[in-house]
Parts: C-alpha cells; sequence; structure tokens
C-alpha cells in the first residue's frame, strides 16, 4: 500500500515537473536598422520598433487560440538547451541578415536561445518561431 502511494506521489510529481508554466515569448531583432520586439503574453501582443525613423508600438489582446499555438508549438522543446542550439545559417556575421533571439519566460525562469539569422531558427525552435511570425503579422 505504501509503495503503491509513493509511485502515485512521484508520479504526480515527475508529470507537473514536465509541465511548463510559460508566462511570456519574447523575439527580438537586429539590424543596423533598429531592434524590434515582439512580446507575447496571455494578455496581449506588443510590438515594438526603435531605430533609423519613428519609433513605433503596436499592441493587441491575445487570443486564447493564439496562447494555445503558443503553448502546442513548444511541447518539444528542451528549454534548457535553447541556449546552445546552433542555427541553420549565419548570415548575420557579415550583416545579411538580422540577429533574432527567442526569449521565453515561466514563473521560475527565463531561457534565451542562441542568436540566429532573422525568423530562422534552430530546427527545434522552428515551431515556435512560425507561431510568433503568425501571431506578429495578424492585423
Amino acid at each position: 500500500m505504501k509503495s503503491a502511494l509513493f509511485i502515485l506521489i512521484l508520479s504526480t510529481v515527475l508529470i507537473s515537473c514536465n509541465e511548463l508554466d510559460v508566462i511570456k515569448y519574447e523575439y527580438r531583432s537586429t539590424t543596423m536598422m533598429g531592434k524590434t520586439s515582439v512580446i507575447i503574453t496571455a494578455d496581449s501582443v506588443v510590438t515594438t520598433f526603435n531605430g533609423r525613423g519613428e519609433p513605433t508600438r503596436t499592441a493587441r489582446a491575445t487570443e486564447p487560440s493564439e496562447w494555445a499555438g503558443l503553448a502546442n508549438s513548444i511541447k518539444e522543446v528542451d528549454l534548457g538547451k535553447i541556449a546552445t542550439l546552433e542555427a541553420p545559417t549565419n548570415k548575420r556575421a557579415t550583416d545579411a541578415a538580422p540577429y533574432g533571439t527567442l526569449i521565453i519566460s515561466t514563473k521560475d525562469s527565463v531561457y534565451t536561445s542562441a542568436s540566429f539569422d532573422g525568423k530562422n531558427p534552430h530546427t527545434m525552435l522552428q515551431p515556435l518561431m512560425e507561431e510568433i511570425v503568425k501571431i506578429w503579422e495578424k492585423k
């Protein structure tokens, strides 16, 4: 009886540790022309640009389906490894592409990816990047 209870408690703890409680997704892009930031929380989507020209800022409410799509896109992502994932290309080294970075914040930690070219991260992060771009470009 005690061993069954122990196994039940252990499995509950392991399952809850595997669930991510993400509170914010962020994409940052930097070029010689300026910096773009897209911040998505359960409540809002905020996009800013600062650089040459007039700074811009847009904000709107996040739709529940968008938040669910983001959560679904990181199911296969090992957040502890994203800082070491190599980008498939390196055009940013010669200013042929923007520097891109993804930042995922949970209640306990902040995970920052290695930089990549524009919207072209490591394949593990590509589904997340696609969801962010879809939300970002929605009018």
